[in-house]
């Protein structure tokens, strides 16, 4: 007897359908009549030569409902079972680095990373998509994303074409700040660490921010900074509902004098993004990120950077 289940299986995640039914352990899981947005089985992660017919081999399978998602998860042979309303998720980090990606859900007092191999990136993004369009609401308070004008000239070739492509597929959207690929040894004040900073070549990864009042996206690298000799292949989009911050905070960095750091806090974790700390956007991003806050105008004394 053949097995199509191991027959079909490799590193790819594969959506449920009738010709790729759900795994056999998750089965007695899947009681609900409502029939699901879209459904997919997340590969454990193991060669191809070490599955064998019969095999428990899927970690994870993830059914998208309309008004909530189920999350089943191997634990050895048995299964573990979530549910989660859209609205309590706090924020997504979407991740790619060469053949390894991730999926990070974050939610009050709960997380759960989805690993997959980047051949799967795609149905991977159609998921999150797929989320995003759910967990904001049309009452939802939006935050006033305010005057255009952030500078584009100086992004790389590479996030120069991802910022083209969010204007097209994301109209909504407008920057709000940009950090450029910089050498902090330039910006550094303090001899002795302007020396080493240009012996290692630290430098500044780039991130894009932008905003269509009721959602924040970042892409990123997935990473501050890299040092000589080290390639970044990473990129990394994170989106937060705007009415989930619930903290902001503008630090200095120790380390690094030149450098502030922006820490986001959601009731699912806390995010940090690094600026040069003469980046001219900074001032009307900090506004922004008052009124995603619910800030009056003039209050935003304690997240000034």
């Amino acid at each position: 007897m053949r097995d199509p289940e191991y027959d079909s299986f490799g590193p790819w995640i594969i959506e449920i359908s009738e010709l790729d039914p759900p795994p056999p352990l998750f089965l007695p899981y899947l009681t609900r009549e409502e029939n699901p947005l879209f459904s997919i089985k997340i590969p454990r992660k193991i060669d191809r030569r070490a599955a064998h017919p019969g095999m428990n081999l899927y970690d994870y399978l993830v059914t998208l409902y309309q008004e909530d998602f189920v999350i089943l998860k191997r634990v050895g042979d048995e299964v573990s079972s979530e549910a989660f309303f859209y609205k309590e998720i706090q924020h997504l980090r979407h991740s790619e680095h060469l053949l390894k990606g991730n999926l990070h859900l974050a939610m009050m007092g709960k997380s759960y990373d989805l690993p997959f191999n980047t051949v799967s990136a795609d149905i991977m993004r159609r998921l999150a998509e797929l989320i995003r369009e759910r967990y904001t609401g049309e009452a939802e308070r939006a935050a006033t994303v305010g005057d255009k004008g952030i500078p584009e000239d100086n992004l790389s070739y590479y996030f120069s074409r991802l910022l083209a492509q969010e204007k097209v597929l994301n109209p909504p959207f407008q920057v709000l700040a940009s950090q450029t690929e910089t050498p902090v040894g330039s910006y550094e004040t303090r001899p002795l660490h302007k020396l080493l900073f240009g012996i290692i070549s630290k430098r500044l990864l780039e991130s894009l921010h932008l905003s269509d009042g009721r959602e924040l996206k970042i892409i990123s690298r997935g990473k501050i900074y890299k040092y000589k000799g080290q390639s970044v292949y990473g990129i990394e989009v994170c989106t937060i509902p705007t009415s989930k911050i619930i903290g902001i905070t503008w630090e200095p960095d120790p380390k690094n004098t030149a450098v502030l750091k922006l820490i986001l806090q959601t009731a699912g974790g806390t995010l940090t993004f690094a600026f040069i700390r003469d980046n001219p956007s900074l001032r009307s991003y900090t506004r922004f990120l008052s009124a995603a806050l619910g800030l009056p105008e003039g209050s935003n004394a304690k997240i000034q950077p």
